[in-house]
């Protein structure tokens, strides 16, 4: 019978804080789009909910400063107001 190695487990204890080189098992890193599925899906995540009308309003900030209201625009919206809230909070 074939003896195969453990397959790598979603268990890493830098968790949420994964970097491109921080997995090292050859499945991962020789699978390009599974390694980098892979740390997308371990990235930390902050789920907001709106209203209606905060939705709204949001979207239109996010327009107006971003030009639009891509996915890659609101993701960057909202991690500037994080920042600028944390900073204002130091």
């Amino acid at each position: 019978m074939a003896k195969f190695r453990k397959h790598p487990t979603g268990q890493w204890p830098f968790y949420p804080r994964l970097k491109e080189g921080d997995i090292e098992h050859e499945y991962w890193s020789s699978k390009k789009m599974y390694h980098k599925a892979f740390l997308t899906d371990r990235m930390g995540r902050i789920v907001v909910t709106m209203d209606g009308d905060s939705y709204d309003e949001f979207l239109d900030a996010v327009r107006k400063k971003k030009g639009n209201i891509w996915a890659s625009s609101i993701d960057e919206a909202m991690r500037e107001a994080m920042a600028a809230w944390v900073a204002k909070e130091d």
